[in-house]
């Protein structure tokens, strides 16, 4: 998996091929294996490519979808939040919450539509075509929220209402990002040190519920992350410690999320987002931490079965020879001039055949026992050959005065009977069954 992000945060129209990009890859979805920045040509090649989009570059909207044909969605947004935005809404792109569909209170994003596809171009022009478009942050679901699985990726496995901080730097400038419950926000940080009671205060309770609807005060179960290059500045402007996350570790969590923006006008085909959702989640479950358990009881359950299979094998095998063992046994018992066994049932064959030669008895393979054979399978038709060669164990009759069906039919009767039979024109050939 190969992640992007643009490496200038401005949310002006990209400078072309050689605009910059931040990227970072992963060969399992859960560790980075290598990270850069460079032009969309420089970048490696993968065939899973995720664009995530700058915070400022978003925003969000919650709304109460209407029930309308999926057809109308796109329209039905345009007129939820044509009061609600500055810019026009054809001018714009939406996307849904994962899961989220009509009928239904969901999450909106909202971007510029031209500068979304002018990095969607350059990287498709470069021969890194984006398979999905992940945010860099996005609204908290709690945990608990009916129809949303404990651990959602998309709510940062938080189990309480509570605002994730991210400090990060945009043009030599750093912002602090923050998501809530009610949304998110991008707040500049400026040098001088934020008090209590004033634009600190707002930042901690900005997407906070109310007090009331809270496990415990504003911000106490609140997350700090930073990027490295900026956390010594961050702490000491919000006098608040961050947990440092690297920005190559940030861009993979975001494309771990459940989040994905190439919806309507810019959406993939629906097998192609199948097709991403089977390896989001095959990826999950061979690498994450969480499906170890049924990884290792998967295997087991393999080794268990392979044992079985061998095991039962070789009880067959075992079977088997000893089947073989007794069938020499028994053909040198009773002809102990054998010494030499080779194929058992083919030898015994030969010499019961050879003892009713000697006693004038019949055997499968003598002409008169052919001979009859036919006769019970013409099933009382006068089925007469007008020419018989015969030669050791095998008869080959000719000159039939039958029909070619009447012929078939007595071809198949034999064969069922167990006797090999070849019909080639007008001419029978019979064998006796094998042994």
């Amino acid at each position: 998996m190969l992640i992007v992000t643009p490496s200038d945060f401005s949310a002006a129209p990209p400078a072309g091929p050689t605009a910059l990009f931040d990227w970072a890859s992963s060969s399992n979805g859960q560790q980075i294996t290598d990270h850069g920045q460079c032009a969309a040509a420089l970048l490696p090649r993968d065939d899973d490519v995720v664009l995530v989009l700058p915070p400022r570059a978003v925003s969000w909207h919650r709304v109460a979808l209407p029930k309308v044909a999926t057809a109308r969605l796109r329209a039905a947004l345009e007129g939820l939040l044509e009061d609600r935005l500055l810019a026009d809404t054809a001018d714009l792109h939406f996307a849904l919450e994962p899961e989220g569909r009509s009928g239904q209170t969901v999450w909106v994003a909202a971007c510029h539509k031209v500068w979304l596809r002018g990095w969607l171009q350059i990287l498709e022009g470069a021969a890194r075509p984006v398979g999905r478009i992940a945010p860099a942050l996005w609204p908290l679901v709690p945990s608990e929220t009916p129809g949303v699985s404990p651990g959602a990726s998309r709510s940062f496995s938080l189990d309480v209402p509570s605002n994730i901080h991210w400090a990060y730097n945009e043009n030599g400038q750093v912002w602090l990002g923050s998501a809530g419950l009610l949304g998110v926000s991008c707040t500049p940080l400026r040098e001088t040190p934020l008090g209590h009671g004033t634009a600190g205060d707002m930042v901690v309770t900005a997407l906070m519920p109310p007090p009331s609807n809270a496990p415990g005060e504003p911000g106490e179960y609140d997350v700090w992350l930073a990027d490295p290059t900026v956390a010594g500045q961050a702490e000491q402007i919000m006098q608040q410690r961050f947990e440092l996350v690297a920005h190559p570790a940030w861009l993979l969590r975001c494309a771990q999320s459940d989040w994905n923006l190439a919806q309507f006008d810019l959406s993939l085909s629906a097998g192609a987002r199948r097709g991403q959702r089977l390896k989001r989640s095959f990826r999950q479950w061979r690498n994450a931490p969480a499906w170890r358990p049924a990884r290792w009881g998967l295997a087991a359950l393999l080794g268990v079965q392979l044992v079985g299979l061998n095991a039962a094998a070789w009880h067959e095998r075992s079977s088997l020879e000893a089947k073989q063992q007794a069938m020499v046994q028994t053909l040198q018992q009773s002809f102990p001039q054998i010494t030499l066994v080779l194929d058992a049932p083919v030898q015994m064959q030969r010499e019961v055949a050879r003892l009713q030669q000697a006693s004038g008895a019949l055997s499968d393979g003598d002409l008169e026992t052919l001979l009859a054979a036919i006769d019970q399978a013409s099933a009382g038709e006068a089925l007469l050959p007008s020419t018989v060669a015969y030669s050791t164990g095998e008869g080959r009759f000719s000159g039939w005065r039958a029909t070619e069906d009447q012929l078939r039919a007595l071809q198949q009767s034999l064969q069922n009977s167990g006797w090999r039979v070849r019909f080639d024109g007008n001419e029978l050939a019979l064998r006796p069954p094998e042994p």
